[in-house]
């Protein structure tokens, strides 16, 4: 929470899960009421991340942070839906965590950071991933927590200012 509130966060900024002071309130904010993917009916722009993620987007300045872990095995998938199955999934492929940096305007991934690679030491729920913490950030540094993989953090313009080998 410290990494979040450091800074002076905008009124447009959502440094953290569940936006300024974790109230999960856009004040403000004036986000469409429908849209459409398919017609692009209010979507400004769409990328593609690579990997599973269901980390929550943050927001400073410009800037749209994301997290993902990209599996070396082309068939991992989410599950959606509810069922009673809650058996980890055994993915002990290698993985990649990885952070990106993505232009609010435009959609361009302004830049993009691998955090760690390995086998994960922890297996994921089906309806989960190896990426599931949100990024926070205070508009210096952007730290990313992948569990038992790791505490990462990043300048604004992707810079490692932190030694991870440490």
């Amino acid at each position: 929470m410290a990494a979040a509130t450091a800074g002076a966060a905008s009124a447009g900024d959502w440094p953290q899960f569940r936006g300024p002071s974790a109230s999960g309130v856009g004040d403000g904010a004036k986000p469409p009421v429908k849209w459409d993917a398919s017609k692009g009916t209010n979507i400004v722009w769409s990328v593609e991340i690579p990997g599973l993620a269901d980390s929550s987007p943050i927001v400073w300045g410009d800037q749209i942070f994301v997290t993902t872990a990209v599996s070396s095995d082309p068939k991992q998938t989410f599950r959606i839906g509810a069922y009673g199955d809650t058996d980890p999934v055994n993915d002990s492929s290698p993985h990649k965590w990885v952070v990106l940096a993505i232009d609010k305007k435009t959609g361009k991934i302004l830049w993009q950071q691998t955090a760690h690679e390995g086998v994960p030491k922890t297996k994921r729920h089906p309806k989960s991933s190896q990426a599931s913490p949100s990024p926070v950030t205070n508009g210096k540094v952007v730290v990313a927590y992948f569990g038992s993989e790791g505490l990462y953090a990043y300048s604004m313009t992707g810079e490692c200012p932190v030694d991870r080998r440490k």
